[in-house]
């Protein structure tokens, strides 16, 4: 068997940082290779040193930054010591980057195509014309259109943006792409496109990859071999099935274990009552407000509750309604049609901000960025006490905060309580968010994404602390995520939203396990698992989500629907069953087996050269 070329060497690589409290080491001693035509994984936790292998590569260390000893070849020379001129013709050209939260990458006031273009005269000798053709064959490449690519960044969906900076990385076909946290914040549905778009590629271009990513499920779909690192060191390597099938160091097998849960022992009365809930936003100002053209409704009659004790899981993909329900249910978007419940307090269309004030002391939310929701010039005891003073809480408050900061494990809280979010970890700043929806005993919490952002290890910890506080303080939790397997591990129930309304409720032994609508099923068939490492068939549901405003006629699923039948065009499905509930007009039955997928939809299989 030929072995392939080695295309990048990181050799025996240190890197330290200076900071005003001395050196810190970031990198000893690692090493990683990459073939060419190849694709490698590096995983690890935030703060395992992958970025600054990444910065490492592309001569991006910065002043503060120095390699204390080691190599990095590319294509048989060494980058280090080059100039910065010699360093930026390879980048782009030879070696190209998809930088972590790329979808917030564009300029919002240009046209994706012209962007693209830009790239490729940057860094080539391409004619005006040539680069425009350039940019759209990669564009096409990855699933965008001629008539697309002439849309602005806010015209796309966030799985668009995401293959549109792809487009960007690839458009001058390098050797090497390296892909930073490509998938981080996506949807499941969306991910498994995005990663198909990587795989595409490799093989289409003859690209190299290195994926960096704290998922090893992630890692197993795309790539062959794995660099685990922890601490700046590389603690394992190898063929990627053989590290997932028989890990030999300790902190791997850490990464891919998962923590189990145990489900609530007691569900209590209900801490949040949602009763056929609409709600639409104005479809514009200015002309579409003088052509009065119809508001876009993204909540459309949903009802669903929250019982103390309980976590009720709520999934869809990004764009279906959830984040819009979440500010309805707490007040910060109003509420077109339907009532809101929490405790004793009935919340209704037109309920004054006075009422919604005094109930958001029972029911209070954790948002999804942990480095964007807290204010960066606060401390953590400002953060909590503003919490307090706005509810008329007067007099000495430290009690409860640190009462509130004990809750969620930051102990002692005094290790806390006079830090800034920037000497936090992610874990400790979402630790800190759902601290300052404790601190005022609600009955409920409303968790939008609260661990999209955050590493597995990590985000498992966040939710095992939900699922501890619904145990041993009463409190309802309506988690949102897209993620079916983490619902899976920490809900009591799941309720599954499509286009702004619910196509399946049910318990979490069976809507992950036997789902009866079908998109219930592609959310559960696209999440990557460890147990299917390299077989699952991927699967790619056609089209994009539609959009409200112009809402298929029927069952809203049926245009993207693989067992849709001609009924599914006009007649539209309302929710139907006792304790398992479904939306559907033609109900699936078989459940769910690892690494199987029983829809007949548009598929991708792995490439050979993969299996």
């Amino acid at each position: 068997m030929m072995v392939a070329e080695a295309l990048l060497e990181v050799a025996d690589l240190s890197v330290a940082y200076t900071t005003p409290a001395g050196t810190v080491d970031a990198l000893s001693g690692l090493d990683l290779t990459v073939p060419a035509g190849g694709a490698v994984a590096l995983v690890g936790e935030s703060g395992s040193g992958k970025s600054t292998t990444v910065k490492s590569i592309l001569g991006l260390l910065g002043h503060t930054a120095t390699v204390t000893s080691g190599d990095l070849r590319f294509d048989g020379r060494s980058l280090l010591g080059r100039t910065e001129s010699e360093l930026r013709t390879l980048r782009a050209a030879q070696i190209a980057l998809v930088p972590q939260a790329a979808m917030n990458g564009l300029d919002p006031v240009r046209p994706v195509i012209g962007q693209i273009v830009d790239v490729v005269r940057s860094h080539s000798t391409a004619s005006s014309r040539d680069a425009h053709d350039m940019a759209t064959a990669a564009l096409d490449r990855v699933g965008i259109g001629q008539h697309q690519a002439r849309w602005f960044p806010h015209q796309f969906s966030g799985g668009m943006r995401q293959r549109a900076m792809i487009a960007m990385a690839t458009v001058l076909q390098p050797k090497l792409l390296i892909a930073d946290e490509p998938t981080t914040g996506l949807d499941v549905v969306v991910q498994d496109r995005v990663m198909a778009v990587l795989e595409d590629l490799r093989h289409e271009l003859g690209l190299a990859i290195l994926l960096v990513t704290h998922d090893l499920a992630v890692a197993a779909e795309l790539c062959d071999h794995v660099v685990v690192m922890k601490d700046g060191e590389g603690v394992e390597s190898g063929p990627i099935r053989r590290v997932v099938a028989t890990p030999k160091h300790d902190y791997t097998r850490k990464l891919l274990s998962r923590r189990t849960t145990a489900r609530a022992a007691t569900i209590g009365e209900p801490a949040l009552e949602v009763t056929g809930v609409s709600v639409a936003y104005s479809s514009g100002r200015g002309l579409a407000a003088l052509r009065r053209e119809p508001d876009v409704t993204a909540v459309e009659d949903v009802s669903l509750t929250v019982h103390r004790g309980e976590i009720l899981g709520l999934a869809g993909e990004s764009g279906c309604g959830k984040s819009s329900l979440a500010s309805a249910i707490m007040g910060l978007a109003p509420l077109s049609r339907g009532e809101v419940r929490v405790g004793p307090k009935l919340l209704t269309h037109g309920a004054k901000r006075k009422e919604w004030r005094e109930a958001r002391r029972r029911v209070q939310m954790v948002f999804q960025d942990p480095y964007e929701s807290l204010n960066p010039r606060f401390t953590v005891r400002r953060t909590l006490t503003d919490v307090l003073r706005s509810q008329g809480v007067r007099g000495d408050v430290d009690s409860e905060i640190h009462a509130a900061l004990e809750s969620v494990e930051l102990r002692p809280s005094a290790r806390y309580i006079d830090r800034r979010p920037h000497s936090l970890s992610g874990g400790e700043r979402q630790r800190v968010a759902i601290a300052r929806a404790l601190v005022l005993h609600p009955d409920v919490v409303v968790a939008d994404e609260p661990v999209s952002m955050l590493d597995r290890q990590t985000a498992d910890q966040v939710a095992g602390l939900l699922r501890r506080l619904t145990q041993d303080e009463g409190l309802g939790v309506l988690l949102i995520s897209h993620d079916m397997s983490l619902l899976g591990q920490v809900a009591d129930r799941i309720a599954v939203m499509y286009l702004g309304r619910l196509v399946e409720v049910g318990s979490t032994a069976e809507v992950p396990v036997r789902p009866r609508h079908p998109y219930t099923r592609a959310l559960v068939s696209a999440a990557p698992t460890l147990a299917a490492a390299g077989t699952r068939t991927r699967v790619t549901l056609p089209g994009e989500l539609p959009s409200n405003v112009d809402r298929p006629s029927g069952c809203a699923f049926h245009s993207r629907c693989p067992v849709a039948q001609t009924d599914c065009s006009h007649l539209d499905p309302s929710l139907e069953g006792d304790s398992h509930r479904h939306a559907c007009l033609h109900p699936l039955h078989e459940p769910v087996l690892p690494g199987a997928n029983l829809l007949p939809v548009d598929t991708h299989r792995r490439h050979p050269r993969c299996q």
